[in-house]
């Protein structure tokens, strides 16, 4: 050993160059890996539902929310993820059916909304909701309950 060496006079070992690019490479992984989950992992929100908007063709389907018992808004997107893993979803417009029930019968009952991704406003940014757990007499036509059935005249 040399008294004149840099790396030793210290007390400090040298570290060599393939293990900065070793630790280098694991917090790349780990922040990639943070923003996947975060932008795409799942979410469940509880919220009243207050309105739909869009057709789904020239439209966006948008589901407008707040969170229970608040003044707080979270608007939901409703999109198809086509064969994007995991959702593999494909009935934006049979969920926005549901929403639309939900609004229409149980304007102020909590449910849960399911979905993922983040709400960030000046990235124009909205989470994408992939299922609605609501009461099943929320879910249901008025016909289905009796309501707004046709009688015959005679």
């Amino acid at each position: 050993m040399k008294v004149d060496d840099p790396a030793r006079t210290n007390g400090n070992a040298s570290v060599s160059p393939m293990t900065k690019m070793k630790i280098a490479l694991g917090l790349v992984l780990v922040v990639i890996l943070a923003f996947v989950w975060v932008r795409w992992g799942p979410g469940s929100w509880e919220v009243q539902i207050t309105g739909t908007t869009g057709d789904g063709r020239e439209v966006q389907y948008r589901i407008e929310t707040v969170y229970a018992g608040t003044a707080d808004t979270l608007i939901f997107k409703n999109v198809d993820a086509g064969f994007a893993p995991p959702y593999f979803k494909f009935d934006s417009a049979d969920l926005q059916s549901v929403a639309n029930r939900v609004t229409r019968e149980c304007p102020q009952e909590a449910v849960i909304v399911n979905g993922y991704g983040l709400r960030i406003p000046f990235l124009d940014m909205f989470p994408n909701a992939v299922s609605i757990e609501a009461p099943e007499r929320c879910k249901k036509a008025p016909s289905d309950q009796g309501e707004g059935e046709v009688t015959g005249t005679g």
